[in-house]
């Protein structure tokens, strides 16, 4: 009996130890969520320690992904085609053409340089034109005008020095700072050479910012009738360099309407009426430069240059038509030995909705550091275009990836826009207070420059449209136009 009952009393006690036990347990878990995995450690078989310590929440410090599921990465390009990466920082005027009008993207503020000629023009003088400030497009002050001794027909800026070249129909060349006409230069031109749309001495001019120097497209004899010179602005005073003739004396070729500056490639761009896309490697310096031709099939009437230069994507307007020819350059090849360049990947890219623009496509103008252009007729009309390039390069055939044609609004007068002459009155800037890419275009009125219209070439893209064409009316602030005369 006696023993029966400390049996009883020893189970009694060892139920009451375990009852204390769960009991503080539950209060522990009650303290503090995270305590429920110490509880369950207290119950199970120990495990070994991990070999990273656990963390509660993901961290975005980059560590080694599982091996089971890497995540796919790009291949590299073969050497010397890659896509510059970063995409390089390229000064305000980078790439553009030879076109009549120029930027001059200085801080905030962004001033247009508009010669009042053209070829087969006699009015003289530059009007400088404040399009944009920190308080937006078309807000700066008054235009001025710089007089000048003949007529110009083609500006081009440098936004490094806030220095304007501008070329006349003659031989002069001015250098303009602000408004001001420093000094008259005489290039070494020594005939004239023509284009459909004029002809000229001094044609157009194209700043390379990178090495301050400035390429006068020309007419010259002999192995002309076109050539290049280049204008060296670092030396005191200015010095040109021998001209570098366009021709052979057995083939005779022009330049380019436009020809453009590749300051990342070291190559000049310049498809001429002939049919041949023109390329001057100027990499072992402009004193030695190497003309490479390239005689597309089918002898494109080319009228301008354009390019990409963040990707090498080089373009050529095709006159009369809606067709634009596109190459890679980091595809490209160039033969010394015959002095050609050639491109198995570039196409000629035909826009059904580009052949309205008056004269098809002529001038072009990439915003530099984008992939996004500006496409317009010339002499007159008021249908436009705008393009976006791919945005990589090196492999396959590019191609325009979308583009759009825009019809410009009546000007603040009422009056309709119409494009200007030859050489064409466009051109494109990246805006220093929004960074959006803009394209400027020049009407003309009476034979001299009317109003600018500034085409935010994003909103035009993204407009609401029927196809590939923008509908009309254009969404408000999409073209604002300021007044030159």
């Amino acid at each position: 009996m006696k023993g029966r009952q400390m049996r009883a009393n020893f189970f009694s006690l060892r139920w009451l130890v375990a009852a204390i036990l769960i009991v503080g347990l539950a209060g522990m878990a009650g303290c503090d969520p995270d305590d429920e995995d110490q509880i369950f450690v207290l119950f199970r078989r120990p495990t070994p320690a991990p070999t990273t310590a656990p963390t509660r929440t993901p961290t975005r410090v980059p560590t080694p992904k599982p091996t089971a599921t890497p995540k796919p990465t790009p291949t590299p390009s073969p050497a010397g085609t890659a896509t510059p990466s970063p995409t390089p920082t390229l000064a305000p005027e980078a790439c553009l053409p030879s076109s009549s009008i120029s930027v001059l993207v200085a801080g905030t503020d962004a001033t247009a340089y508009v010669p009042d000629g053209r070829w087969g023009s006699s009015v003289t003088g530059v009007e400088v034109v404040p399009i944009e400030t920190s308080s937006g497009i078309g807000t700066g002050g008054a235009v001025t005008t710089v007089g000048t001794p003949n007529s110009v027909n083609s500006c081009s800026s440098n936004s490094s020095t806030g220095q304007t070249v501008c070329t006349a129909n003659n031989t002069d060349v001015y250098l303009i700072t602000g408004s001001t006409l420093g000094s008259t230069l005489t290039s070494g031109s020594n005939a004239t050479q023509g284009f459909s749309g004029g002809s000229c001495n001094n044609c157009g001019v194209v700043v390379d910012s990178s090495q301050n120097k400035a390429l006068i497209t020309m007419g010259f004899s002999p192995n002309g009738p076109g050539a290049y010179q280049f204008l060296d602005l670092g030396a005191t005073p200015p010095v040109f360099e021998p001209p570098i003739p366009a021709g052979t004396a057995t083939t005779l070729q022009t330049t380019s309407e436009d020809a453009s500056i590749d300051p990342i490639r070291h190559l000049v761009l310049s498809p001429n009426e002939q049919g041949n896309y023109q390329i001057l490697d100027i990499s072992a310096g402009t004193e030695k430069a190497k003309i490479f031709n390239n005689n597309v099939t089918g002898n494109p009437e080319f009228d301008s240059a354009g390019e990409d230069c963040t990707t090498g994507i080089a373009l050529g307007t095709i006159e009369f038509t809606g067709d634009l020819f596109i190459a890679d350059l980091t595809q490209a090849t160039f033969d010394s030995a015959t002095g050609t360049w050639s491109d198995t990947a570039s196409q000629v890219q035909n826009f059904p909705e580009f052949a309205p623009l008056a004269a098809g496509t002529c001038g072009i103008a990439v915003a530099p550091g984008t992939h996004i252009g500006l496409v317009t007729g010339e002499f007159g009309g008021d249908v436009e275009g705008v393009i976006q390039l791919p945005a990589t390069s090196g492999t396959g055939v590019p191609a325009v990836v979308d583009w759009v044609q825009f019809t410009l609004p009546s000007q603040p007068d009422g009056t309709p826009f119409s494009l200007g002459f030859d050489p064409h009155t466009v051109t494109a800037y990246v805006s220093p207070n929004s960074g959006k890419p803009l394209g400027v275009l020049t009407s003309y009125s009476g034979g001299t420059p009317h109003f600018l219209a500034v085409a935010d070439l994003n909103g035009l893209l993204a407009a609401p449209r029927t196809g590939h064409t923008v509908n009309t009316p254009l969404p408000p602030g999409l073209i604002t136009y300021v007044l030159v005369h």
